[in-house]
């Protein structure tokens, strides 16, 4: 997994996410994100093209990271999702923990407010 994370102002997107976002790829998910979470960015927006599916370990990851966000008044929203991953998310009611967005413009828009 090799993560793209690029500053959009407000907002650092994170693409590249796995087709298979699992237990098995969680450990360099949290490596590669560490770096980026340390300087607390307002709005950490994950595009999700290309992800079909998500265990419990990945929901779990990004909670990790919404949580440490929250302690320093950030957020986490979540961008192009897959209809499986988005059927997964609202099974779990995760529309009340990450801000959802159908593309990666409604995230950086919606982040820069």
């Amino acid at each position: 997994m090799d993560l793209h994370i690029t500053a959009h102002g407000r907002v650092t997107l994170v693409s590249g996410l796995p087709k298979m976002f699992d237990y098995t790829v969680c450990p360099e998910f949290q490596r590669q994100l560490a770096a980026h979470l340390d300087a607390s960015p307002a709005v950490l927006a994950f595009d999700l093209t290309g992800v079909e599916f998500v265990d419990s370990s990945a929901i779990g990851s990004l909670i990790t990271v919404r949580n440490r966000l929250m302690a320093s008044g950030g957020s986490v929203a979540l961008c192009s999702i897959a209809e499986g991953v988005a059927k997964v998310l609202r099974i779990a009611d995760l529309g009340k923990v990450f801000s959802l967005y159908p593309d990666t413009a409604a995230a950086l828009a919606a982040g820069q407010a």
